[in-house]
């Protein structure tokens, strides 16, 4: 808002007011504001002495004397425009905005000559969301000065927000041509072209006005919103890194940042943030959340306790307080406790993280119909999501269905001959989301000489960096020798790659990427974890994903089962096809007897087992950080309350039983009864040799 440094004030011809009027251009202000007191208190009912007041005082910086004087000159002079528009600037300036807002009324800003109480009604009327003032003052500004690029600029803006596309976005770049070098007018025109669906055109604005002016942080901020909002994962994330990296000093945007490494598992990242903001702001509440939550995430509940006298010393709020309990009962199987201290907690945390929360809990107390509930409301508020979660999770479903349909003997009839390898092929570790991949790569680990990728896109990104699953069959043997050396470049970021190394490739859903797989390391082996199909839908519903493409799926218990279907249809054409060699791993089998389950698996790949002696709990607590949804489980002894899960929700999965029903028993598992896949039996299906 443009406002007149100096407002005009109409008086009288007296000696007096002239002798006053003179102190005051000639700067005198303090003589000027004596003499106007002096002579206004002689004459209490003069106009021009109160408006000539009012006039002294606001130039003094004195906004409260000054609507004292203005608001007995409007008293005596009701219709005089040029004292209703001090008086409104004054109030303006002395934050009390609604006050100025019922004098910038529209006859009366339509009328006033200078287009200072239009200036300030439309500014005013636009806080206040009554845009159909704003506009009509805005456009009245516009028609007699139509240059004002922060005129140009406010209507734009609120043209934009109420869908007039096409305007808003001419009227900004007319203030963009006005006023280059305001970044403000670029990050407008930048969100006008977003909204008008233009994301190509908005987002190069919005990076020509981040790479223009290296200092503000708000343009990278304004991407990072629109990457979030379009499902564009990766690149928000590092549009809200770089704007954190540009504004240091804001403990707000700090946090936040470190909210969202914290969502991706990127725990020393998420760490350092909060405390970069607890250094700025001591008693951050959102930096003691979070810094609880990675705690948690972490398993350094030891640390719980020290934070929370951290946090009370330092006087952060009872919510934030409160939600570091929630996690130290909940760490400690109090969750009665825990449940209390979520409620009181409140809205410290995103609504989806707090009904998943309160479903654990429920779930843990035996209310399991409550607990059902809350994870249904978790996945609600994923699917209200800009991004638009379950779009994205029927279009991940129709892509990996074409991929399936391609996957044929005529389709590998046409592949030429692979080269030798120059270094042993990864073991590949997959299985269906929540069915103990996390739990079996930490009992893997305790093998000397592995290395063990926790849930690395590497095969999803060469795919799409080799053409996608339709150039596969195509590719030369330098094409081949190439993609090899950048999975394994690749790999070497995350460990030692030595010549002995066998290198572990977790990823529940290389389930879908065997076609590549096998293109680059035709003598790969797989190692499938199996659990019960419903046990598995139930889990995958009740854990809070991260909602990317895939695991989008699971917010819907039908999409989820659907999604189960077509990634084991594809896995049995593939794997058939292709004769891959396969160990399955059964949850169930594992956790009644490990040794048992695991000393074969063990032999077949060439790892030294350790008997009687084996123990994943200190490799799980040495391991570090866990990025996946397990983070908790691994770290005990392996426990079996588990397996079986779902008939505590049977009713609640109805809809999807029949779907899931062919797998189960198909893999050895059964609707009806408690059976599991038997000791001994064909390989790589459900069950392999005792």
């Amino acid at each position: 808002m443009t406002t007149t440094a100096t407002p005009p004030v109409e008086f009288g011809p007296s000696e007096e007011l002239r002798r006053i009027a003179g102190l005051a251009r000639m700067g005198r202000l303090d003589e000027a504001a004596v003499a106007v007191a002096t002579a206004s208190a002689a004459n209490p009912g003069d106009p021009a002495l109160a408006a000539l007041g009012g006039a002294v005082e606001f130039h003094r910086g004195q906004f409260e004397r000054a609507a004292t004087y203005l608001e007995r000159a409007r008293s005596l002079r009701p219709q005089d425009l040029v004292v209703r528009t001090n008086l409104a600037e004054s109030y303006f300036r002395t934050g009390r905005g609604e006050e100025a807002r019922v004098l910038c009324d529209e006859a009366s800003a339509l009328a006033e000559p200078s287009l200072r109480l239009a200036r300030l009604g439309a500014h005013l009327a636009q806080e206040a969301q009554d845009l159909a003032l704003a506009v009509t003052l805005y456009r009245h500004v516009l028609a007699r000065q139509p240059d004002d690029w922060s005129v140009l600029n406010n209507l734009g803006n609120i043209l934009s927000e109420q869908g007039k596309h096409g305007e808003a976005i001419a009227l900004l770049k007319r203030a963009m041509k006005l006023a280059p070098d305001s970044p403000p007018i670029r990050i407008n025109l930048g969100s006008a072209f977003l909204r008008d669906g233009n994301a190509e055109e908005g987002e190069r604005v919005l990076q020509d006005a981040a790479r223009d002016f290296p200092q503000d942080h708000v343009p990278m901020l304004t991407l990072a919103a629109f990457y979030r909002d379009n499902g564009m994962d990766d690149r928000q994330y590092e549009a809200i890194a770089e704007a954190a990296r540009r504004a240091p000093g804001n403990a707000g945007l700090q946090s936040d940042y470190g909210q969202e490494a914290a969502r991706r598992n990127d725990y020393a990242v998420a760490e350092s943030r909060f405390e970069a903001a607890l250094a700025i702001e001591p008693a951050l509440g959102p930096s003691f959340v979070g810094l609880a939550a990675v705690y948690e995430r972490s398993n350094r509940e030891a640390e719980l306790e020290p934070l929370r006298a951290r946090a009370i010393a330092s006087g952060t709020d009872a919510a934030s307080l409160a939600y570091i309990d929630a996690l130290r009962f909940k760490r400690g199987e109090d969750f009665e406790q825990a449940f209390a201290a979520l409620e009181q907690a409140g809205e410290v945390v995103m609504a989806n993280r707090r009904h998943q929360l309160r479903g654990i809990m429920l779930d843990r107390m035996g209310r399991y119909d409550h607990a059902f509930a809350e994870f249904a409301a978790m996945n609600a508020c994923h699917l209200e999501e800009p991004s638009r979660p379950g779009e994205r999770a029927e279009r991940f479903r129709a892509e990996l269905a074409r991929d399936k349909a391609l996957v044929t003997p005529q389709w590998l009839d046409g592949w030429t001959e692979a080269p030798v390898a120059e270094r042993p092929a990864p073991v590949i570790l997959l299985g269906f989301p929540r069915s103990g991949t996390t739990l079996l790569d930490t009992m893997l680990m305790t093998a000397p000489n592995t290395l063990v990728l926790e849930e690395e896109p590497f095969f999803g990104a060469i795919e799409a960096e080799l053409g996608g699953i339709d150039a596969l069959a195509g590719l030369d043997e330098a094409a081949l020798v190439a993609a090899r050396a950048s999975y394994f470049e690749r790999v070497a970021a995350h460990g030692t790659l030595d010549a002995d190394t066998v290198v572990i490739d977790k990823h529940p859903l290389h389930l879908n990427k065997v076609p590549v797989i096998r293109r680059l390391f035709p003598d790969a082996k797989f190692v499938l974890a199996l659990r019960h199909p419903c046990d598995v839908i139930l889990s995958c519903f009740i854990t809070n994903f991260r909602p990317n493409n895939a695991m989008s799926n699971f917010l819907d218990l039908e999409t989820a089962a659907q999604f189960y279907d077509l990634t084991f249809s594809y896995w049995e054409q593939a794997r058939a096809l292709f004769d891959l060699p396969v160990r399955t791993v059964v949850y169930e089998r594992l956790v009644a007897d490990q040794a048992r389950e695991l000393a074969p698996l063990f032999e077949w790949l060439d790892l030294p087992w350790n008997g009687a002696a084996f123990d994943h709990r200190a490799a799980a607590r040495t391991r570090g950080v866990v990025r996946t949804a397990s983070y908790a489980q691994v770290t005990e002894a392996v426990y079996t309350r588990a397996a079986g899960r779902w008939r505590r929700y049977e009713k609640h999965l109805e809809p999807v039983l029949e779907i899931l029903r062919p797998w189960a028993e198909r893999f050895g598992y059964s609707l009806d009864d408690d059976r599991m896949p038997a000791w001994g039996g064909p390989p790589g299906i459900a069950i392999d040799p005792a």
